[in-house]
């Protein structure tokens, strides 16, 4: 059985502490039966783990072991090949627990699976380097009526505009009471842009009064001053935000799950994801702008319908996994997802059915590329898909002190699509 450090293990965004309470107090129940050898007891608990927390690799991997351990080698097997699609590092070949399984057929495929994640796929393109190295940008996009590219900053809480054929970087806007900036969105007349932002120890002169804190702010792209703020109380972080053709603007909360809409400047929640959602993040439209894409990094795709505010989950092919989306973007009935918290890390294109309620097949676009190292949001320009490869979150200390010896310029990517 797997057992990581008890601080990382119930290290929840979205959990309030009496869930996380609950979660340590059952994780520790079922340590206390393994233990014991009373594997009986063990899956009922691991089980009941994996329902408040899927795609959690401790959770997951006890839960291959408890399989295994009561003979149910049909579900060990299964259970083993969801955790080797979102994490392939993971040494189970070794694990006693697993050792009637190792020479069945079932558990050599897994193996075989686990290895071939290994495989470099490479579709996208560099396109140009930026100047400014300590940058770390999250999200870009590009303003075709002045033809300007912008790009967010964590570390320096601003946003630069930046040339796509020398990637020389410029202050677009920098402001003393910003915070740490990651999406950013024009409305369709290029009035405003609209940026979201939280408060990260990583991002300069952070204070712990900062914490929790997160605003959506109403920038005049003519003037450059920010025309308006928005911020609900509570602990948020604002990651990603996406704006209609009237100018009605959506916003994702990793911090609680929650969607946000604002709409003639009054700021409310749109949808709840507090029952069945844990993390969100990446927002795209369908080309009508009738459904939602919504994005959670431990669940997978939520689509809403726009006028009912209904909500449905994606059932993701066997063979890949919902886990570590961040970026999502939306692309001739294909959703773009950016794919960083797994391992390797991928880029994959997830083509919808008709009814677009459905993924009815899928593409790896980029696998185990050694040039990305936390890609985050994306945008797209034409037919190609724009990405920053690389986000220097490894290269933090524990208290945000960022070690520049492990820094690198920020690298644009683009892959075209078809």
């Amino acid at each position: 059985m797997k057992c990581l450090n008890l601080l990382l293990i119930f290290f929840l965004l979205n959990s309030t502490l009496s869930v996380a309470q609950t979660q340590r107090e059952i994780y520790n129940s079922s340590v206390r039966a393994y233990e014991a050898k009373d594997y009986k007891t063990f899956l009922q608990l691991t089980q009941k783990l994996d329902s408040l927390r899927s795609f959690h690799p401790t959770y997951t991997y006890n839960l291959a072991s408890a399989y295994a351990l009561n003979g149910n080698s049909e579900k060990a097997l299964a259970t083993l090949k969801k955790l080797v699609l979102m994490n392939n590092t993971t040494a189970f070949e070794t694990d006693d627990d697993f050792k009637f399984l190792s020479e069945t057929e079932g558990f050599k495929t897994v193996v075989a699976l686990k290895n071939s994640q290994n495989a470099i796929v490479s579709n996208s393109e560099i396109v140009v380097t930026l100047s400014e190295k300590e940058l770390h940008p999250e999200g870009l996009t590009y303003l075709p009526k002045s033809k300007t590219w912008l790009a967010s900053s964590i570390r320096k809480r601003k946003i630069i505009a930046f040339d796509i054929k020398t990637g020389q970087c410029k202050d677009w806007l920098s402001a003393d009471n910003m915070l740490a900036v990651l999406a950013l969105k024009a409305d369709a007349k290029e009035e405003f842009l609209w940026v979201a932002t939280a408060a990260f120890p990583e991002m300069e002169n952070f204070t712990k009064a900062m914490n929790g804190k997160a605003e959506v702010l109403k920038v005049n792209i003519k003037t450059k001053q920010i025309a308006n703020r928005f911020a609900v109380e509570g602990n948020h972080i604002f990651g990603d935000l996406i704006i209609d053709n009237k100018g009605v603007v959506y916003v994702s909360d990793s911090g609680k799950p929650i969607l946000y809409k604002i709409e003639n400047d009054i700021m409310t929640e749109f949808v709840s994801f507090e029952k069945d959602g844990l993390n969100m993040q990446g927002l795209a439209f369908n080309t009508q702008q009738s459904k939602l894409f919504v994005a959670d990094y431990l669940k997978g795709i939520a689509v809403i319908d726009i006028p009912t505010k209904t909500k449905t989950w994606l059932a993701f092919p066997e063979s890949t996994s919902a886990k570590g989306i961040d970026g999502l973007v939306f692309y001739n009935n294909t959703l773009i997802a950016i794919q960083n918290g797994v391992k390797p890390i991928r880029v994959t294109a997830f083509k919808l059915n008709e009814q677009q309620n459905q993924i009815s097949s899928f593409k790896i676009l980029d696998n185990n590329r050694p040039e990305f190292d936390e890609p985050a949001l994306a945008t797209i320009v034409g037919t190609k898909v724009y990405f920053f490869a690389n986000c220097p979150w490894k290269a933090y200390d524990e208290n945000g002190v960022l070690d520049v010896t492990k820094v690198s310029n920020p690298i644009l990517f683009s892959c075209k699509l078809n």
